[in-house]
This record gives C-alpha cells, structure tokens and sequence, in this order.
C-alpha cells in the first residue's frame, strides 16, 4: 500500500504545474495544517486536559506558547521560502520541488517543516486551551509527522534524487539540529 502511495506522488513529479496552481496547492496545504489539524488536535487536547490537569503557571504559558508559535511560524515561512524559491516547487506532494534543497532551512535538519509544525501545534494549543492541549499536539504531529517521513517522503525523496538524497541524508539531522551552521547557504 505504501509503494502504491509513493508511486502516485511520483506521478505527481512528471507534472509541471504553473505558479498559480502550486500557489493554490500551498493554500489548501496551510489551511489544513495551520488550522484545521490544530484546531482538531487542540480540541482532543482540551478534552485529554479536562481528566488529567496538567498546566503551567499561566505567565508561563503565555512566554511559551508566544515562543513556540514564533519560531514555529518562522522555520515554516523559511522552509516554504525555500521550497519555492530553490526547490522551484512547493511541499505538497501534488506540486513538489524540481530540486532538492539543502541549504537554508533544509542545512539544520531534514524536516525542518515538521519542526516549524510541531512548535506551532505547541503554542497554538497553549492559546486555544492549555499547556497540556499544547504538548498533545505537539506529541501528534511529532508521532505522525515522523512516520510520514520515515515510511513514505524519505523513499520517495530517495527514488527522485537517488545518491544526492543519500548524501544528504548522511550528513543532516532527521527533525533535531546538532548545531546552527556558520552560513546557510
């Protein structure tokens, strides 16, 4: 099942789409991450909280959640920046990158996606209910994100880029960077 889902997204490489679609595709794409996911997770997260009481002092939450959604949102905007600009693409796999990018965003880890993601699911559930809402779904996206990865997006990225990929994946941290490089590109 898995090798007919990577074979579809394949499909998908073949295809140039023009601007206005892939900007299209990026809509529908941070809609359902930036909200709907969230929002969804925040809420189970919420009800999760309602039977264990697990929060923070309520000025630590604040300095928290404020910290989290920002770097969240910023290795977000860096990566999709990234994407289009070198990559010549998007990162929905319906409209993916012509290139693979390793500089920028992409020379910290390998999903730095994920990881703007999983900061912003803090935060936002921090916001929309409680710490504890927060951590659910930061725990989720990190549990899900990180299946994705490893089981569809890395073998995909392998038969796309082959020896590059490998290299690349060699040399770069799966979700977590060791270290800030001294330039990023």
């Amino acid at each position: 099942m898995i090798g007919k889902y990577i074979n579809m997204l394949l499909k998908f490489e073949k295809k140039k789409l023009s601007s206005h679609y892939q900007i299209i595709f990026l809509s529908v794409g941070a809609t359902v991450f930036l909200v709907i996911v969230p929002l969804v997770l925040a809420v189970v997260g919420r009800i999760i909280n309602s039977h264990i009481g697990l929060d923070l002092p309520y000025p630590l939450e604040i300095i928290v959640g404020i910290i989290s959604t920002v770097s969240g949102l910023f290795f977000l905007t860096w990566s999709v920046a990234s994407h289009w600009l070198i990559g010549k693409g998007t990162p929905t796999p319906i409209a993916p990158t012509q290139n693979l990018v390793v500089v920028g965003p992409y020379k910290l880890c390998r999903n730095p996606i994920q990881l703007g993601g999983i900061l912003y699911y803090l935060g936002f559930g921090i916001f929309f209910d409680s710490f504890a809402a927060g951590l659910f779904s930061f725990l989720v996206g990190l549990i899900f994100g990180s299946i994705y990865h490893k089981l569809i997006e890395e073998k995909e990225l392998f038969i796309r880029f082959g020896e590059e990929y490998t290299k690349y994946k060699e040399r770069t941290p799966f979700l977590i960077p060791r270290r800030l490089p001294r330039k990023f590109n």
